[in-house]
């Protein structure tokens, strides 16, 4: 473990800052709510760029001004290596290696960094089954051939198929067997553009929208999902870990996607609900939502994670209900937006991360 020193640092890691040190600075509203629950736990807060680092032991940052007002202006400054570090760059970047000397320089420190790596798409599949869980994932396979997804359709009906290591509904594709040996294929997102691709192919056509696939590809049975309005829904669940470790919810987030969607995405033309607005709406149509299911199947899946990775602190899982009431984990964000949050789970979410982090560095 790293020296503890006083005070202790909790270093934020993220692009989100001035690139040419100007002397003073107000952070983005979510790291002055982190900032100010740190108070409470002996913390002060510094944010840094980990790309723009020339020497580790004296990191270029910002900080509070004054460190009791950490709502105030901030300012350059050069701090230790921090106590406890938040890794909070965006997603696109930390899949393309960005934070990875950080994370290198803080297990050779033994200093504690949340959130690590987690599990792809494929992983998770695999994690859950080693873990007993696989109750909670949809049916789900490694894409090979199109005589492999004709199978997986001809068993299905309708199927997903999705990059392993995609984000935002980026060329997730739902299937649906047609009569006649042909298939309906439509994303919302699709080779970086935000509209609606749609195709009706032969069994033979199948085999060329398997081979323009790069990279490696999930198919997964197509969940009969929770209709309201006749939209479909799934939730976002947020769960984060507080200062004695344990998991607490954050926030339920119910998305809609648009009429015959294939993701709830906000980016791909999902809604955001209020659970409250959905709950009301689903009771208009003799539907229940079981929203202790959603909780408790999120936090088993959570545990079973911190079990496996000790520093892991923040999940966002996409769970769905099906028409049937059995509820599943369509997938995990390791970095769930924060925008889908209200202000009360950005408050609490900012207690929690503070907490986590005085926890982490206690151990």
């Amino acid at each position: 473990m790293a020296e503890h020193r006083e005070p202790l640092w909790l270093g934020i890691a993220t692009t989100a800052v001035p690139k040419d040190g100007q002397r003073r600075w107000r952070p983005g509203a979510h790291y002055r709510r982190i900032a100010r629950a740190a108070l409470s736990h002996g913390l002060r807060v510094c944010l840094f760029d980990p790309g723009r680092q020339a020497v580790w032991s004296r990191l270029s940052a910002y900080t509070p001004v004054d460190p009791a007002r950490p709502d105030g202006d901030w300012q350059p400054a050069h701090v230790p290596f921090p106590d406890v570090i938040y890794e909070n760059v965006y997603v696109h970047l930390a899949v393309k290696g960005y934070s990875a000397p950080l994370r290198a320089e803080a297990r050779r420190r033994g200093v504690p960094l949340f959130n690590p790596m987690l599990p792809g798409k494929w992983q998770m599949i695999s994690f859950l089954r080693r873990a007993g869980l696989d109750r909670f994932a949809p049916e789900t396979e490694s894409l090979t051939t199109s005589e492999h997804l004709w199978q997986a359709l001809e068993r299905w009906k309708t199927v997903y198929v999705k990059p392993s290591g995609g984000y935002g509904g980026m060329n997730v594709h739902r299937l649906e067997l047609l009569p006649g040996d042909r298939v309906r294929v439509r994303a919302d997102r699709r080779g970086g553009r935000v509209r609606t691709w749609e195709r009706v192919l032969t069994r033979p056509q199948l085999a060329s929208f398997v081979r323009s696939l790069r990279g490696r590809y999930l198919v997964q049975r197509g969940l009969r999902l929770l209709q309201v309005g006749g939209r479909k829904v799934d939730f976002r669940v947020v769960l984060h870990r507080d200062h004695r470790g344990q998991w607490q919810l954050v926030g339920i987030v119910p998305k809609l996607a648009a009429v015959d969607g294939v993701v709830t995405n906000i980016i791909a033309g999902g809604e955001r609900w209020t659970l409250e607005q959905l709950e009301a709406a689903a009771r208009r149509e003799g539907k229940d939502v079981p929203v202790d299911q959603l909780v408790q199947a999120a936090q088993t899946i959570a545990e079973a994670l911190s079990d496996r990775y000790k520093t892991v602190g923040l999940v966002g899982f996409d769970m769905a209900v099906e028409e049937g009431g059995h509820v599943r984990m369509i997938e995990m964000n390791p970095k769930p937006a924060r925008s889908l949050l209200d202000r009360s789970m950005l408050e609490k979410l900012a207690s929690c991360q503070a907490g986590f982090a005085r926890y982490l560095a206690r151990r």
